[in-house]
């Protein structure tokens, strides 16, 4: 395929091509009537004296058509440039609009959001390898200890070895849970609505084996329709009934309530729950208690979830968490 400037410059010599051969069309008809004796035609002798102007541009023409597309294209080329610059170690290297023409500006406009969709890609990428191995380090080193003692002639820790494999499972689910979390979710309208009090019921049935286990109950009281569009909620209200078995005490209790503007579901445990000075910080990737066997990631999803959504997370005391979500 011909380059821009070439196809500029033979444009521009084709259109004086035609307008030339137009012109030696009405003289050779001049011609053809002087030679049967007819009258010169003034209008004739204008064409020819045209095409004597016109034969030095059909040369010239194209020429400085290319040169002139070479200047015109010539900020193009500044932004190919830049644009080859741009790699994994410059993620948020960006091109500049100024100074370029207003043609070529919605191109570098919509290239610098293309490239903003793509850093963000790859930034969920190392977020999600870096979560994976922030995850999974202590539980894996303990399990190569165990392992290791056991070579050595200990006896081995079978049930510590199944804390630690359980523990990873967890974290591994809970890394892909954010991993997707972090990708672009559906627009609002296409997201199914969701029946909160519905939900509570199901993730309390999820959860009453391990209760039992525990020698824990958990209670519901969610009799109230609340339709919410909020996607993901199943594993945000998972990981706050998760984290008050694991962390709590005593009897943990859902309840759905409503107020004019939105719904709330409430996850309360009798445990002595986090300090306010704390809280916020607890809320963080994984952030947890100083003996917490867990990965920090369990909140953290759970804020995200709401805050995708439009929602909110709030911790209004030391063992109470609230899901907040507008009703539809």
């Amino acid at each position: 395929m011909a380059s821009l400037r070439s196809r500029i410059g033979l444009s521009i010599a084709a259109i004086i091509f035609v307008a030339a051969v137009a012109t030696l069309c009405f003289v050779a008809l001049e011609l053809k009537e002087l030679e049967q004796g007819g009258n010169v035609d003034p209008a004739h002798v204008e064409y020819a004296e045209l095409l004597l102007v016109l034969l030095p541009f059909a040369v010239i023409a194209p020429l400085v058509g290319m040169l002139v597309a070479g200047w015109s294209l010539k900020p193009l080329s500044t932004v190919v440039a830049a644009l080859q610059a741009i790699g994994p170690d410059q993620p948020d290297t960006r091109l500049c609009e100024e100074g370029l023409p207003k043609e070529i500006q919605p191109f570098v406009a919509a290239t610098n959001h293309a490239l903003d969709r793509l850093a963000g890609a790859y930034l969920n990428e190392r977020r999600l390898a870096a979560d994976a191995a922030h995850a999974l380090r202590t539980p894996l080193a303990l399990a190569k200890l165990r392992i290791d003692q056991w070579q050595d002639g200990a006896s081995i820790d079978v049930a510590g070895l199944a804390t630690d494999l359980d523990r990873m499972q967890r974290s591994i689910a809970q890394v892909l849970a954010m991993a997707q979390l972090d990708t672009p979710g559906q627009p609002h309208d296409c997201r199914p609505l969701v029946d909160a009090s519905r939900l509570a019921r199901q993730i309390a049935a999820e959860f009453l084996p391990l209760a039992d286990k525990m020698g824990r109950a958990i209670i519901v009281d969610a009799e109230i329709t609340a339709p919410v569009n909020v996607p993901d909620l199943d594993e945000a209200l998972r990981n706050l009934v998760s984290n008050a078995l694991h962390h709590g005490q005593g009897t943990v209790s859902l309840s759905v309530s409503a107020t004019c503007e939105e719904f709330v579901i409430i996850v309360h445990d009798e445990g002595a729950g986090v300090p306010e000075v704390e809280r916020i910080h607890m809320l963080g990737r994984f952030a947890k208690g100083e003996h917490s066997p867990g990965s920090g990631l369990g909140l953290a999803i759970a804020s995200a979830v709401m805050e995708r959504a439009g929602g909110r997370l709030t911790w209004p005391m030391p063992s109470t968490l609230q899901l907040h979500m507008a009703g539809c």
